[in-house]
């Protein structure tokens, strides 16, 4: 199914410094850009683009230019205020933007819903045997370790909510804050028994590898201020007071990477509100960090991808690689909505339908930073990651029916060999995922309020993203591909049928709760699936893998090293080069994986290991 987006952002002004560099990181207009010459040009600003910049600008002698397609937010409530989320306000025409591609500086991390949650050990073991060295949970923990600072929460909190963390998992000195939400809604207690009861293991720790269970959600929230902690703030805000060598600028398009003799120099950008076309060029690498959408698009546009295509297109084929837009994945979210006859007051619905309470908890956030404006508003602090095996008795036989499926079959026409094999591969590795108890095939959380989210997080299906013109403000074909595998819908079912296992036991019955979507009266399996294809969504904003980091063999366009195949100086930095989507809100592992990264460009330049700050 092809599903096209508008990519309209809103556009603000920026005061301009006019010297090439000076004492500070800054924001600088576009012809200070095309007028300089960079060691890194990053084509974008979202959490990889800007952690690997942070990291590489700490050797003062190294040079680097970020361009965003969007602008800076501009501290509004809606960002930084966790009850105040989510961000709409800030153009409702922009909605699709703001979370399928999140089109301002930081990425989702400035639009998310926060979850700051590593994915199980399993997932990044499986990144390994598709030959990526060092990029399984052995070689990712240090990573994760450095781009955090993890805050514990109060002890008799902790005790009354069932918090409980693994010191030895955390960083304790790294740009991100990660901390618990200090409230929650008295109702969440009756969801843990009810999970618990449905033969659902309290974790300890999820982010010390295994996250399969149930336990508190860890979110990017500043234990201190109890605000948002994002990208901008803590990749750039953190740093740009001593960083003159860190360039940044906003509302710019890029049009192209530029090419000489196979190797990546340089950028064409364009100002979407004058149409002005610059360039600009890099001495060492253009990295790739505009995500699973944008980036392949650009690619495509700068004539690396599928020869077919691009000839058709009338572009000039730099290097023809199949494998670029190919590979698309993203999460279902499916919700399951409620009324209640008894739920206890207040919940998770109480500050859209109480102006009382909601000023009451403004007010007490405004002055102690306490209350429910501390929680992301709309989510629940529970969450239950459970493998298939517990979710449903059947579970062999919805192994035996994905082992059924022909692979080229479920990929469109004419899909190239190489990109096959690769998806063949993947699959093969799925298949034991799912009979695995030490990974997920998705989530369930109540909110406290009217709803339940099931999420199915390992999907089999795959989609794409197509150029369709040759200007870089139209649209891409964004094909999600969603449930194209019969075997996703069974994995939906199983995880809405242990749902219903869930608000069935007596602590949530207690509440009074009267299942109104997908409907009580729906029962058949065949009946609910039919009702699922109207209701999934089929992106959670959790986009992936259009650059996948395999052998170029197997459908792959980036090495262990994220060096894009065949072309010189050309990298990715963002979630377009994970291989398999990781079974959780990505925002925690692209930070991980843009230390790495900076470390291989690093190492593969000369440039100083050390962290200045």
């Amino acid at each position: 199914m092809k599903i096209v987006f508008a990519l309209v952002v809103p556009l603000f002004a920026f005061g301009v410094v006019g010297d090439p560099l000076g004492r500070y990181a800054r924001v600088i207009d576009s012809k200070t850009a095309s007028n300089t010459t960079y060691d890194f040009i990053f084509v974008g600003a979202g959490i990889g683009g800007l952690t690997v910049a942070d990291r590489l600008t700490e050797d003062p002698n190294t040079s680097i230019l970020v361009i965003e397609y969007g602008p800076f937010d501009q501290g509004e409530d809606s960002v930084l205020v966790p009850g105040s989320y989510p961000p709409f306000h800030m153009d409702s025409t922009v909605v699709c933007t703001l979370f399928l591609w999140a089109g301002l500086l930081g990425g989702g991390s400035t639009v998310n819903a926060g979850f700051f949650l590593r994915c199980l050990a399993v997932d990044y073991d499986s990144w390994e045997d598709l030959g990526n060295r060092g990029w399984g949970w052995e070689g990712l923990l240090p990573y994760f370790k450095k781009s955090e600072t993890f805050a514990r929460p109060e002890a008799a909190f902790a005790k009354k909510n069932n918090i409980t963390w693994d010191d030895s998992a955390h960083g304790f000195k790294g740009p991100l804050q990660a901390s618990y939400a200090p409230y929650d809604y008295q109702s969440s207690a009756n969801f843990w028994n009810a999970a618990t009861a449905s033969a659902i293991a309290p974790r300890k720790d999820p982010n010390a590898g295994d996250a399969t269970g149930l336990f508190w959600l860890l979110r990017a929230l500043d234990p201190v201020t109890r605000m948002r902690s994002y990208a901008r703030t803590v990749h750039y805000e953190r740093v740009k007071s001593s960083r003159p060598n860190y360039h940044l600028l906003p509302e710019h398009a890029i049009g192209k990477v530029l090419f000489k003799d196979g190797k990546a120099f340089g950028v064409e950008y364009i100002s979407p509100s004058t149409g002005e076309v610059q360039t600009v060029e890099a001495t060492k690498e253009v990295i790739m960090a505009a995500g699973a959408v944008h980036s392949p698009q650009i690619l495509q546009l700068s004539g690396v991808g599928p020869k077919a295509l691009l000839q058709k297109l009338g572009i000039k084929v730099v290097v023809d690689l199949p494998g670029v837009g190919q590979n698309f994945q993203d999460h279902l979210d499916l919700k399951v909505d409620y009324t209640f006859t008894s739920n206890i007051e207040p919940n998770g619905g109480s500050l859209n339908t109480n102006a009382t309470y909601d000023a009451e908890q403004r007010a007490l956030y405004d002055s102690s930073r306490k209350g429910a404006y501390t929680l992301i508003q709309g989510t629940g602090n529970n969450i239950a990651l459970l493998p298939l095996k517990n979710t449903t008795s059947k579970w062999k036989s919805i192994i035996d029916l994905a082992k059924s499926q022909d692979p080229a079959s479920l990929l469109p026409p004419n899909t190239h060999p190489s990109v096959i094999r690769g998806y063949t591969a993947q699959r093969e590795i799925l298949f034991k995922h799912y009979a695995s108890s030490k990974t997920a095939i998705g989530s369930l959380s109540w909110n406290t309020g009217t709803q339940t989210t099931v999420y199915m997080i390992k999907p089999l299906s795959r989609g794409s993203i197509t150029i369709n013109s040759t200007n870089i403000l139209d649209n891409p074909l964004i094909d999600f591909g969603a449930l194209t595998d019969p075997t996703d819908i069974e994995l939906v079912l199983s995880l809405f049928l242990k749902n219903r296992q869930i608000m069935a036991q007596s602590s949530i019955q207690a509440l009074g709760p009267t299942e109104i979507s997908p409907g009580a009266n729906i029962t058949s399996d065949k009946d609910l699936k039919a009702k699922f294809r109207t209701l999934i969504q089929p992106s959670n904003a959790h986009e992936c893998c259009t650059l996948p980091m395999m052998k170029l063999e197997l459908g792959g366009m980036v090495d262990d090293q994220l060096r894009v195949y065949v072309v010189e100086g050309l990298s990715v930095a963002d979630a377009s080069f994970m291989p398999i989507t990781p079974a959780s809100a990505p925002s925690a592992t692209i930070y991980a994986a843009g230390e790495k990264a900076a470390d291989l460009v690093k190492k593969r330049h000369g440039l100083p290991p050390f962290d200045r700050d």
